[in-house]
């Protein structure tokens, strides 16, 4: 007897759901996110240091980086009532 490819379940029913997300707006979110945190850092440091130009072009960039990343984080999420659910909950002992 050869075994079966497929992981169906004795129903003909796959075993696992499949998922709902998709790996590009995740990657999008954290790539964007973590691009406008470093960018607010070297704002900040700019900002310092007396290069106002500089700080303001970091300062629009990360403005920029962090909106399309909330816009990703949206279209991941489904819908934006999920967003907003996800903004009013909030954990003292969460690292995010």
């Amino acid at each position: 007897m050869v075994p079966r490819a497929t992981f169906d379940s004795y129903y003909g029913r796959p075993v696992i759901k499949a998922p709902g997300w998709s790996a590009r707006d995740i990657a999008g979110y954290f790539f964007l996110g973590g691009l406008a945190g470093a960018g607010s850092v070297l704002a900040a440091g700019a900002q310092l240091t007396g290069r106002t130009a500089t700080a303001t072009a970091m300062k629009v960039s990360s403005l920029a980086a962090i909106t399309l990343s909330a816009a990703a984080l949206v279209n991941d999420l489904g819908r934006p009532g999920r967003f907003v659910n996800m903004l009013r909950v909030v954990k003292p002992t969460s690292p995010m």
